[in-house]
């Protein structure tokens, strides 16, 4: 089967439902200008919406645009800086999770998450798979399988995050829209056992 799929065939994503905030931790530097590159190569080479590289904290979150950052500004607060490593190229039969990059579960993003559905009340959400995805697209898993195969499967990475990024979701991916952005707390904030 050719890797070589046309816009025809992939099915473009309707537009979203209803609004709301996604909180995202997203790489610096040279690691994102590397995931970046290859996120605008895939959004090209598959007609779908290029984006910025991002691992999702938290998502789904309704309520007042003030309300939703003071609520961030005290989740930056309690969580401190820490290193996200990225570890494996998988797929699902997911349109926003089409082709990603597994994230090591570690303690601290772990407990970021936890934090993170405490404070916006998020507590009935799926369990957290963290994740950086790198095409959203409605694709067979034979396209995707040879995709991940040709970036090869291990995507050994990593980027320490220092910021809290809230993200307004709504209509189609282009119209994201980063709406605050809050420094993560001291290192101090909590443990990590």
């Amino acid at each position: 089967m050719s890797s070589e799929v046309s816009a025809r065939e992939i099915g473009m994503r309707p537009h979203l439902k209803a609004s709301h905030y996604s909180l995202w931790l997203m790489p610096t530097g040279e690691v994102r200008q590397r995931l970046a590159a290859t996120i605008l190569a895939l959004s090209r080479q598959y007609a779908a919406p290029a984006f910025e590289p991002h691992v999702t904290l938290a998502g789904g979150i309704v309520g007042p645009a003030r309300q939703v950052v003071a609520k961030m500004a005290e989740l930056a607060k309690r969580i401190p800086p820490f290193t996200v490593r990225l570890t494996e190229v998988d797929f699902l039969d997911e349109y926003f999770r089409c082709l990603f990059v597994r994230v090591a579960p570690t303690p601290p993003i772990m407990k970021a998450n936890q934090v993170a559905r405490a404070v916006f009340s998020l507590e009935k959400q799926p369990a957290f798979m963290p994740h950086l995805s790198l095409l959203y697209a409605d694709l067979p898993s034979g396209v995707k399988g040879g995709i991940a195969a040709s970036l090869g499967r291990r995507f050994k990475l990593e980027f320490k995050v220092s910021d809290l990024h809230l993200y307004l979701i709504k209509d189609e991916v282009a119209a994201w829209r980063r709406t605050a952005r809050f420094g993560l707390g001291l290192p101090s904030t909590f443990p990590w056992d």
